[in-house]
Order: C-alpha cells, then sequence, then structure tokens
C-alpha cells in the first residue's frame, strides 16, 4: 500500500519553511469534506517563485525523496506542475505552481482554511472551491468521478452558493453548478 505521508509532510514542512501560500486541493482536499475515495497522490497548488524555488529544492534535498530539480526550476518560471516523490514508500505530491496572475488560484488561496491532513495540520481548499475545481476540470474530461466528487461534497456540507455562482459564471460552468444543485436538492426531498 502506498504512503502518502512522508512525502506530505515533507513538500509542506519545506512550503512552511520557505513561507509559500499553498493548499491541498483534489481528492485528498475532497476527502477532507466528505468524499471517501483512494487516491494515487496528494495535490498541491503553491506560490513558488523563481526567487523561493532555490530554498524549496534545498530543504527537499537529503536523498529521502526524489524531485526532479529542472522540471521544479521550469514550473516556477513558467508555471505548471512537478512530482515529488517518495521512493521508499512510493508517496507521490503533485505540486502546481499558482500564477500570480490566476484570479481563481488566488482566491482559493485567500479562502483557504487550516484542516488535519494525514495527521498534519495543513491549508486546504474549502469545499466551495474544490467544487468548482472539479467543475472547471470536467469541462474536459466529463469525468463521472469528479461529478460524483462534487454531489458527495454539496451533500456533506453547507455551501455558500452565492459565491460558487459568482465564480462559476467567471469560470464558465454555470450549468453545471446549476445542474449539481439541482441534483442535490432533489436527492434532499
Amino acid at each position: 500500500m502506498i504512503n502518502f505521508t512522508y512525502a506530505f509532510q515533507r513538500v509542506v514542512a519545506a512550503l512552511d519553511k520557505i513561507g509559500s501560500r499553498y493548499l491541498v486541493v483534489g481528492s485528498t482536499a475532497a476527502g477532507a469534506w466528505g468524499v471517501a475515495r483512494s487516491t494515487r497522490d496528494v495535490d498541491i497548488v503553491a506560490v513558488i517563485t523563481k526567487d523561493s524555488v532555490e530554498s524549496f529544492l534545498s530543504e527537499l534535498d537529503d536523498g529521502d525523496l526524489y524531485v526532479p530539480v529542472e522540471s521544479a526550476r521550469s514550473a516556477s518560471l513558467n508555471g505548471g506542475s512537478f512530482n515529488i516523490l517518495h521512493t521508499s514508500s512510493g508517496g507521490k505530491v503533485d505540486v502546481f505552481i499558482c500564477s500570480p496572475d490566476d484570479q481563481f488560484e488566488k482566491m482559493r488561496l485567500d479562502r483557504r482554511v487550516r484542516l488535519e491532513i494525514l495527521g498534519l495540520e495543513t491549508w486546504v481548499a474549502t469545499p466551495e472551491d474544490v467544487i468548482l475545481s472539479k467543475l472547471k476540470w470536467r469541462l474536459e474530461t466529463r469525468s463521472d468521478t469528479q461529478w460524483r466528487d462534487c454531489i458527495e461534497i454539496a451533500a456533506a456540507q453547507n455551501l455558500d452558493i452565492s459565491h460558487m455562482r459568482s465564480w462559476s459564471s467567471q469560470l464558465g460552468i454555470s450549468t453545471d453548478l446549476e445542474e449539481l444543485l439541482i441534483e442535490i436538492d432533489n436527492s434532499s426531498e
């Protein structure tokens, strides 16, 4: 069985040490809000710049982790993502570099909350923002898994619908959000 704890704790510690704003997203964040399913990695959105990337890499450089240094440097300059792998446990963390110009990512970082994830107090996307992100991702994939995650989160949480409607129009996902809200309303009757 894959153990994410070590890699996740090391990445979070490195981000905290360099003073980076970050948040857990994806399936792990969905799990924090009521979705029970397995995942192959932990996804983190982080602000890592060309000025902070070397400090971040230095914090992870002890031989326990595989860090694709050039991919991390490139992502800090051009955006994108890279993976950090704990080779002995199989734990993997995907780090997505947040563009300072991306208003959706800025909003998610501003609204993040502290929760315990894998035994560590850390920053996590709000349930509303996890749903918005999953609906945005679903635009391209029409993934049933993303849809089920959204339904489970919405059913388990008291959501700020006005926030979601405001952002859904900006993200081009209003139709999917309204369909989700109807489905949740129908299932609660």
